[in-house]
């Protein structure tokens, strides 16, 4: 998330407000989606927000 958080930032500051907002949004979305997934599927509490993490943000790892 941090990775994340940082580059839209870099974007920010050489494009503007614009895309870090809809690239953002997007992430939020995914999130979201990810986490309503693991919660039909059972899952419950901070174990399905970890789920949705790793879901959402699980790509950095292999950087």
């Amino acid at each position: 998330m941090v990775l994340t958080a940082l580059v839209l930032g870099a974007v920010g500051y050489f494009e503007g407000p614009k895309w870090p907002l809809i690239i953002g949004g997007v992430f939020a979305v995914w999130f979201a989606l990810a986490l309503a997934v693991v919660r039909s599927r059972g899952g419950r509490g901070r174990k399905a927000i970890e789920r949705a993490y790793i879901a959402t943000f699980g790509w950095a790892e292999w950087l």
